[in-house]
């Protein structure tokens, strides 16, 4: 029954170990502030005795940590303890960050070689069909979800796929903003444009939890490092022209 235990416990332990250190050096270090306010207080009840045995207003240095270095040992291991947990905690998350960073540049790269490939395999004319028919079912799929909101202003409606949102715009200003952000980043040399960046110029707000600023296009990559998008003519349920951003380039990790 013990084994079996451990067996159940130990899956859970893995997979939130970084919650669990960091709980463990919690925990720690407020045993360690209310011990440490206990021993105070019987330090210096304890201190207040032993200067009366002595007859003395003040005790030497060895005097008090003999007298009271018992009182302190809980708090000293329990520190000794919690920092390591907690440093431990702080090491496996940013190295499952960086794992994650890196299996996902993979999939970025494979997806990319993959639609390379497909490219060239089918011929550019039956690419372009299927890249169509594709941003007409996320259309369709998002939109019959609810997921409307329409921001900004223009005179046509576009859709941008990656944070699945809608906009008012125009193609003219949509390729001017991907122009200006190139442009950018190549005056910048090394330089960087953020998913954050891209939608602050397409008057979207932000989006957050990593994605935004973490994701977006380098020009290490060489052209491959630059926004390059097509505009799919597709229409809504409801037979509204709508135009769906199609990123040729996608957005990578930039490793931050």
């Amino acid at each position: 029954m013990k084994n079996n235990l451990l067996k159940s416990i130990k899956p859970f332990v893995v997979r939130h170990e970084p919650e669990v250190l960091i709980t463990m050096g919690i925990m720690g270090m407020i045993f360690s502030t209310v011990w440490g306010v206990r021993a105070t207080e019987k330090a210096v009840r304890k201190l207040d005795i032993k200067k009366k045995e002595l007859d003395k207003d003040k005790l030497t240095l060895p005097e008090v940590l003999n007298e009271t270095w018992k009182l302190y040992l809980p708090v000293v291991i329990s520190t000794a303890v919690s920092i390591p947990c907690i440093i431990a905690s702080n090491r496996v998350s940013n190295n499952r960050n960086v794992a994650l960073a890196a299996a996902y540049t993979v999939t970025e790269t494979a997806l990319q070689e993959y639609q390379d490939k497909t490219k060239e395999v089918i011929g550019d004319s039956n690419y372009e069909k299927i890249q169509e028919a594709l941003s007409d079912d996320k259309v369709k799929n998002n939109y019959a979800q609810g997921n409307v909101i329409m921001i900004g202003d223009g005179d046509a409606m576009f859709y941008e796929p990656i944070s699945n949102r809608y906009f008012k715009s125009n193609w003219n200003r949509i390729s001017k903003a991907a122009n200006e952000l190139n442009a950018s980043a190549i005056s910048d040399m090394c330089g960087e444009v953020t998913l954050n960046d891209w939608y602050d110029i397409l008057g979207l707000p932000p989006i957050y939890g990593g994605d935004g600023n973490e994701r977006g296009w380098t020009i290490i990559d060489g052209k491959d490092g630059l926004i390059d998008i097509s505009i799919d003519a597709v229409l809504t349920p409801k037979d509204e022209p709508c135009g769906a951003i199609r990123y040729n380039v996608l957005p990578k990790h930039l490793g931050k």
